[in-house]
């Protein structure tokens, strides 16, 4: 009898918890659309209206800004997803994430190259990989653009090392003190640089530290 009632008792466990993340699913998709619809109207809106170029294009950034944090904070909320069975061709992945996020940081006038080894395969889900990557290129445009002339120069180097594979992501940036190190991994943490004239709500690094070690990866 005491064996049943735990087994009904774990069961109904196991269905609060599917259910739970059900609703947390849910709840996102809805708090996203729902902040998400007026900041468009609100776009098309000062498009539409009479105020300067220049505080259009002031609103406009706030707005960008509003967005992104809205993004980060969804995507740093969504669950990591189960491990695929069969491992996936990262290199190949990569190379597109790469050529994307190339032809936007060129648009931005900076350069990124890629030293990708072909071939490496992983266990993990393209999306969580896509999520990663990308948050780390997007963290050395906001914050790792070079002394030398303020743009971003990244290279994205990809390799086996041992039985783990390695992916750097490098720019040319005044770098962070090794004390904050620890700080920054935390939610909502951002450098002293990163408190002013940049947009973000300091969950970059989280995001991708969690994914990591959902696959028994290390960020440093």
């Amino acid at each position: 009898l005491e064996i049943r009632e735990l087994n009904n008792a774990f069961n109904r466990m196991a269905r609060d918890v599917r259910q739970t993340e059900a609703d947390r699913e849910l709840m996102l998709a809805g708090i996203s659309h729902d902040l998400r619809t007026p900041l468009a109207r609100m776009r098309l809106e000062i498009e539409l209206s009479n105020v300067s170029d220049e505080t259009r294009s002031a609103i406009d950034e706030d707005l960008g800004q509003i967005d992104h944090s809205i993004g980060q904070l969804m995507e740093y909320a969504r669950p990591a997803g189960v491990l695929p069975e069969k491992a996936i061709n990262i290199s190949s992945i990569l190379r597109d994430i790469s050529d994307r996020e190339k032809a936007h940081t060129e648009s931005l006038g900076g350069t990124l190259r890629t030293m990708i080894q072909p071939n490496l395969y992983a266990r993990i889900g393209e999306l969580n990989l896509k999520r990663i990557v990308s948050n780390l290129i997007e963290n050395s445009r906001r914050y790792g653009r070079s002394v030398a002339d303020a743009q971003p120069h990244i290279l994205v180097r990809v390799r086996e090392k041992g039985s783990m594979i390695e992916i750097d992501v490098c720019d040319n940036g005044a770098g962070i003190n090794a004390k904050d190190t620890e700080r920054l991994l935390r939610p909502f943490s951002r450098g002293e640089a990163a408190r002013t004239g940049v947009s973000g709500a300091g969950l970059g690094l989280s995001i991708v530290e969690r994914l990591l070690q959902h696959v028994g990866g290390t960020l440093k």
